[in-house]
């Protein structure tokens, strides 16, 4: 079967670093150059202001929380470093450049930054991992780079474009107030996704060529050694809360649920919601050929939106009029890339003949080095920026980072797995070789 066409270009990328690199670090020149003359302006700041894109402290603690997630390594360290800062530079300078044309406020242009660190940082250790166990199982780096392209390279285009079209639609069909944060977070996961392709599989080379072995992963708890009552506990704990925290929040969507208290509803767009998350379950549909999937990821999203408002609701009051649509918007990017990649991963071992309770453990275990690095970065990311913030901004970010750690752990690792692995192999799309 004829590779992809992102097989191809990211195969092309790891065999040219040296080229790819200096063409990322000359276009990151050449595009923070207006930026730095001030001419270019987002909404009221410019994004060199230290007052706006939340001090730049996450571009300092993502490589940092990167290298905590995983053994030492100095190279990890300069690849994470130079790879989220590259990204993160780009992204901003195409924000600016955009928001001459569309009128963005200076927190859409944080919020837009704390997500592309977020995705960028999953890219990468979704890569990182394929590439260590692409050379754990004998293959040299050619063969790792083309692994990877396939497997990682295709889940990032896949989740990208899927949030791609998503976004336009939010952006053409909701109410203007919530265009200019849909355009925001479109731009940044375009961007994202183009740099995973072409500039992470550069980057990647890098490592997989280094004289020094990989340092492996650090050897996760193994249910074994628990008692027997705490995992079935845990997971009662998890799906009650989660339970109990969707059907508050469809209390507030809904109606005020409380004395003094407002409809979520006023500060929804309804229509944007309802549009991102058909066309999300729509783009799973047809990259995975599922059904089954397709209203898993509906419901699932759902229920995790519900949640997170309802979490939100509870634990930020009053509750600002703009935080409701930020966090449907800050959840599910995030939460897209990290579906995706659990999805190839559950596929991948329920084609290889694994019954359905070990295609659950296993591609869990396996997805489980990268994401929860991943969830770790996330965490710190909006951790450093509630910390530097002040007011409703920093109750708004310290209440997503609780989100965000309940819809990964409950939604995405233990919710999702069961209901995707229901049918078996005979449902999966097999690609025609």
């Amino acid at each position: 079967m004829k590779a992809s066409l992102a097989v191809r270009t990211s195969c092309w990328c790891a065999e040219h670093p040296s080229a790819v690199i200096a063409l990322w670090l000359v276009f990151v020149a050449l595009a923070e150059l207006p930026g730095l003359t001030g001419t270019a302006r987002l909404g009221d700041g410019s994004l060199s202001d230290p007052d706006v894109a939340a001090n730049w402290w996450p571009v300092v603690a993502a490589p940092i929380a990167v290298v905590v997630s995983a053994p030492f390594s100095r190279l990890l360290l300069l690849v994470s470093a130079l790879f989220i800062s590259i990204v993160t530079a780009t992204s901003a300078a195409v924000l600016d450049a955009v928001s001459e044309s569309a009128a963005m406020s200076p927190l859409a242009g944080n919020a837009a930054l704390l997500v592309v660190i977020t995705v960028a940082v999953q890219h990468m250790l979704f890569a990182l991992c394929r590439s260590r166990e692409a050379v754990a199982s004998g293959n040299d780096a050619s063969r790792a780079a083309r692994i990877v392209a396939s497997t990682a390279g295709n889940a990032a285009l896949v989740s990208g474009g899927a949030l791609a079209v998503s976004l336009t639609a939010v952006a053409l069909v909701a109410a203007p107030e919530l265009a200019p944060l849909a355009t925001a977070v479109l731009v940044v996961v375009l961007v994202a996704t183009v740099a995973s392709l072409s500039l992470l599989p550069a980057l990647n080379d890098r490592v997989l060529a280094s004289s020094r072995p990989l340092p492996p992963l650090p050897s996760a708890l193994k249910v074994g050694l628990l008692p027997r009552f705490v995992r079935p506990t845990a997971i009662a704990a998890g799906v009650l809360t989660l339970a109990v925290a969707a059907v508050y929040g469809s209390m507030r969507v809904f109606s005020p649920a409380c004395a003094g208290c407002r409809p979520l509803a006023a500060d929804l767009d309804v229509c944007g919601v309802t549009t991102m998350l058909v066309v999300l379950g729509l783009a799973t549909l047809v990259a995975y050929r599922r059904p089954v999937v397709a209203v898993a990821t509906f419901l699932l999203n759902g229920v995790a939106v519900l949640a997170g408002l309802g979490m939100l609701a509870l634990l930020v009051d009053p509750l600002p009029g703009w935080a409701p649509m930020v966090l449907v918007v800050a959840l599910l990017v995030p939460a897209n890339h990290l579906q995706i990649y659990l999805l190839h991963r559950l596929r991948s071992e329920t084609l290889a003949g694994m019954s359905r309770r070990n295609t659950v453990a296993h591609a869990c275990r396996r997805a489980w080095s990268a994401s929860g690095g991943a969830l770790l970065v996330t965490v710190v990311m909006w951790l450093v920026w509630g910390l530097t913030e002040r007011g409703d901004v920093r109750e708004f970010a310290l209440a997503t980072a609780l989100v965000l750690v309940v819809d990964t752990t409950i939604v995405r690792f233990l919710l999702l797995p069961r209901l995707a692995v229901l049918g078996g192999r005979t449902s999966w799309w097999r690609p025609v070789k």
